[in-house]
């Protein structure tokens, strides 16, 4: 009766994980670039899963066995050795001291280590792109390693607080049997996933990635009045789009459509493609004023990036000077979802 209790409590702790973990694995990866650790660490399960078979193969083809060693290794570690409880991985990093002293333990941190070196080499190679074609020349590599650095961090807990104990869960039912419960588990990480990505989907706005937004608040600070010249040159591109068209203001004011277009456009050149689609603009219409707004919601704790011009071209640069309620409006506008 025990060990019944002790087994559903198990079960019910594995489902709740299921459930939360994948919510926050979407959006980390639309934030930061974790894809790597997660495509190896599935392609670990499959082998797991069907390990017969691709050993079978890997003993016939010599260039399987060198593509896929790492995840033969996880499929060898496991077929002889069982997951620990699921607490222990829920408070992996937690037990830091442990798991490297350790020996058993030391060894099965390796295995995930190699996940995450294999996509810190491809974090690292399309942040060096980045740091030549996005970076370079406003920004150097004291803000450019900086960012990386916390990449990194993001992508190493991702891995040890999420992706280790969803894979070990997988190892778990796998090996005691039990498909149904294995079956229940990836149904709720699955149904918990495709929650998160059409929550992803049914924003107005596409997220902006960590090293975007650091960009384009570095970017700003390093030469505020080419900053303020790009925003004004969006303003008026936008207005002179307005003018014709009426259906890009939706309404709680926020502009879509050809103007917001025009207005990113516009800013390329000081900014780059992905900092000047990080810009909203919203609009303020009353009897009294008509006022539109180019702004960049930054991180809390941090003071949004805004210009505002009314359409004699006057601009508004300072927020006491805004509609009383226009911040939080415009914060409400670019963080809500898709208008029916």
């Amino acid at each position: 009766m025990k060990d019944a209790l002790t087994r559903a409590g198990d079960f019910t702790l594995r489902l709740a994980f299921f459930a939360v973990a994948p919510l926050f694995i979407v959006f980390a990866s639309a934030l930061f670039p974790v894809t790597g650790a997660l495509i190896m660490i599935g392609l670990a399960l499959f082998v797991f899963l069907f390990g017969e078979a691709v050993r079978g193969l890997a003993e016939r083809r010599p260039i399987v066995q060198k593509l896929l060693k790492g995840q033969l290794a996880f499929e060898a570690y496991y077929r002889v050795h069982k997951p620990r409880p699921f607490l222990y991985y829920v408070f992996y990093p937690l037990l830091f001291p442990y798991w490297l002293a350790v020996k058993k333990a030391r060894d099965e941190f390796l295995l995930f280590k190699g996940y995450t070196l294999f996509s810190l080499a491809m974090l690292v190679g399309g942040a060096v792109w980045q740091y030549f074609t996005a970076w370079r020349p406003e920004l150097g590599l004291r803000e450019f390693f900086v960012v990386l650095v916390a990449q990194l961090v993001v992508e190493t807990l991702l891995v040890l607080m999420l992706v280790m104990p969803i894979a070990t869960t997988v190892v778990h039912f796998h090996a005691e049997g039990a498909k149904r419960r294995l079956a229940a588990v990836l149904a709720i990480g699955l149904i918990s996933s495709g929650i998160a990505i059409a929550r992803i989907e049914r924003r107005r706005d596409p997220v902006v990635s960590f090293s975007t937004r650091e960009r384009v608040g570095m970017r700003t600070a390093k030469n505020v009045k080419a900053s303020r010249d790009a925003e004004a040159a969006a303003l008026k591109a936008a207005w002179k789009v307005l003018a014709k068209e009426k259906d890009d203001v939706d309404r709680d004011g926020k502009v879509e459509g050809e103007a917001l277009d025009a207005a990113h456009a516009a800013m390329v050149g000081f900014y780059r493609k992905d900092e000047a689609q990080a810009f909203d603009l919203w609009l303020s219409r009353s009897k009294s004023h008509e006022l539109l707004v180019v702004y960049f919601q930054a991180r809390r704790g941090r003071p949004p990036i805004f210009l505002a011009m009314d359409r004699k071209g006057r601009e508004v640069a300072d927020a006491k000077q805004l509609p009383k309620g226009a911040l939080v409006a415009m914060k409400h506008a670019a963080d809500g979802v898709v208008q029916q």
